[in-house]
């Protein structure tokens, strides 16, 4: 055999599951940082947390002031904790269910550059995923500050060291799956439907604040609203955080449930309310691309 014939050592072929593993971390890291892009980059990091807490702080402020005028010391009511911390934490689930939502809104009929996206072999909704993780880290933010400024200047009495965070983070991250899951079931309805489909996540986040008693008890609600709240997974996640500050006995018909029931009952809906949100956006999905609804702009 001649030099001429000496085979070319070829270069290791990559496997396809590596290969798609390295492409779907990397969508997702450029999603994210596309997504902190278009959040943050007007001001400084420091302001735009400050910014973005604000909104919410103020909702748990007016709570504040609701008590301290019913009663002489907020801060030590069991009642005023619950509905403080309840309203803290729902905070993230509306933050990320518009947020995901309005993902589709944003690039499709501001920026116009969903096809692009679609053209790229990430598929959408990792895109989506990376979008909300920056939406969630914000809202985890603004979460400390609402819950430190509680403590040091509203006289909150939850410190951090008497949290249960054996209970707290477990349901808290459920609460913040079934959140995504609501979160990408209305970014399907936004892939076949109007621009205007986006005020249905900010209104679902207003009905749920009633119907998952986070600020009334379920008992005080219509009888058609307590049952639509027992089979929202938002209703027992607020419950556990409740009970991991310290705060029990806010919905009479949740304080018979074990901690353990709860959390068992959070994780089947949280499971079930996943996957339909996955089937459903798929749906939404393949229908926009058939009906030519993916990049179609309704800004009439």
């Amino acid at each position: 055999m001649t030099a001429d014939d000496t085979p070319i050592a070829e270069k290791p072929a990559v496997p396809r599951d590596n290969l798609a593993r390295r492409e779907i971390i990397g969508g997702l890291r450029n999603a994210m940082w596309v997504g902190w892009q278009m959040e943050s980059n007007w001001t400084k990091t420091w302001i735009y947390f400050l910014y973005a807490a604000t909104r919410p702080l103020a909702l748990c402020l007016i709570i504040f002031f609701i008590f301290k005028f019913a009663g002489n010391r907020p801060g030590a009511q069991t009642q005023f904790l619950s509905t403080y911390v309840g309203n803290a934490f729902f905070t993230i689930f509306i933050a990320v269910a518009s947020g995901i939502s309005w993902v589709v809104i944003q690039d499709r009929e501001h920026y116009r550059i969903i096809r692009y996206i679609y053209a790229t072999p990430m598929p959408f909704w990792i895109y989506i995923v990376g979008r909300a993780t920056v939406v969630l880290a914000i809202s985890l933010v603004s979460l400390a500050i609402i819950l430190t400024f509680g403590n040091l200047a509203l006289g909150l009495g939850a410190p951090f060291s008497r949290i249960d965070w054996a209970v707290l983070i477990p349901s808290t991250v459920l609460g913040i799956v079934s959140a995504a899951s609501l979160g990408l079931m209305f970014a399907g309805v936004c892939l076949v439907t109007a621009r205007h489909s986006i005020l249905m996540a900010e209104g679902a986040g207003a009905v749920f604040l009633l119907t998952c008693g986070v600020i009334y008890p379920l008992e005080v609600l219509p009888g058609w609203a307590a049952a639509i709240g027992k089979v929202l997974p938002m209703t027992y996640w607020i419950e556990l955080v409740r009970r991991s500050f310290g705060g029990y006995n806010f919905t009479p018909t949740l304080a018979d449930l074990s901690t353990k029931g709860t959390l068992l009952g959070l994780s089947v809906l949280t499971v079930a309310f996943a996957l339909l949100a996955f089937r459903w956006f798929k749906f939404a999905e393949d229908r926009a691309k058939k009906t030519g609804q993916l990049d179609m702009t309704t800004n009439y």
